[in-house]
């Protein structure tokens, strides 16, 4: 299938269901769409894959390793592998996520 919309695939629950995002996925990335509501915390974590966060619209308030900074709409967020990450939104947002390899707990 190599046309599609995000929305038109399943949704996946992460972080214990607070937050849906619609992914799609190759062998070696996965690239997923996340809308999220004001005041969601994305509990600080890591993981072994490289992840770009590219804010579409909203402001969210994020935190990579020792870093934090309000992300506007068009500002990315650059996680390397296994570097601790995560934060709030202060209003409610539109992100793109990718990750590379892909994510299979997000098949």
């Amino acid at each position: 299938m190599p046309f599609t919309t995000l929305a038109a695939l399943p949704a996946k629950e992460i972080f214990g269901g607070t937050i849906r995002g619609h992914y799609a996925h190759l062998d070696q990335l996965t690239f997923g769409e996340v809308n999220l509501n004001a005041g969601v915390v994305v509990p600080m974590h890591r993981h072994p894959h490289e992840q770009m966060t590219y804010l579409i619209s909203g402001r969210f308030q994020f935190t990579v390793g020792s870093e934090t900074a309000i992300l506007e709409p068009g500002m990315v967020a650059i996680i390397p592998g296994n570097v601790e990450h995560g934060g709030t939104t202060l209003t409610a947002c539109r992100v793109i996520d990718v990750f590379s390899p892909a994510r299979d707990d997000y098949r």
